[in-house]
């Protein structure tokens, strides 16, 4: 049998240091980078309603005025608009650029070729910061 001692030897007081460094370090990092967004609010553009629809008897086209509230951010409209079901002409006359400052209402304005009586949902999209955010509305436009 072969007698060996075993040095039993610690980690250097200068290697645990930097050891605990690190470690306090990666903790830091993860709790910057998960915990604190969820903490943060998104931002929302919050539908108020659709306070016109009108018809246009000339063009044959609805008119529909949607006022949103931005909520947690300032808002951009970036000029898109969509509709389901799709229609043939979609134009949304509010200026691509036009702001809503966060806890502010805003109008915006859409032309469209509608269908009377026929239930569309419309997305209208904002931009907040680096974020794409949308407003859905359902409409129901009537000719009178």
């Amino acid at each position: 049998m072969v007698n060996k001692k075993m040095k039993k030897r610690a980690v250097s007081p200068v290697i645990a240091t930097v050891l605990l460094i690190a470690l306090v370090t990666a903790a830091a990092a993860i709790v910057f980078l998960v915990v604190i967004p969820m903490l943060n609010p998104s931002p929302q553009a919050i539908v108020i309603g659709a306070v016109g629809v009108t018809y246009d008897d000339i063009s044959g086209n609805f008119t529909v005025i949607v006022t949103i509230q931005a909520q947690s951010a300032d808002l951009t409209f970036n000029g898109t608009v969509t509709a389901a079901p799709t229609v043939a002409y979609l134009n949304p006359t509010t200026s691509q650029g036009y702001a809503i400052a966060n806890g502010q209402t805003g109008q915006i304005t859409i032309v469209g070729s509608f269908t009377s009586g026929e239930t569309y949902n419309l997305n209208i999209y904002f931009t907040a910061g680096e974020s794409t955010i949308f407003a859905i509305t359902e409409i129901v436009p009537t000719a009178t």
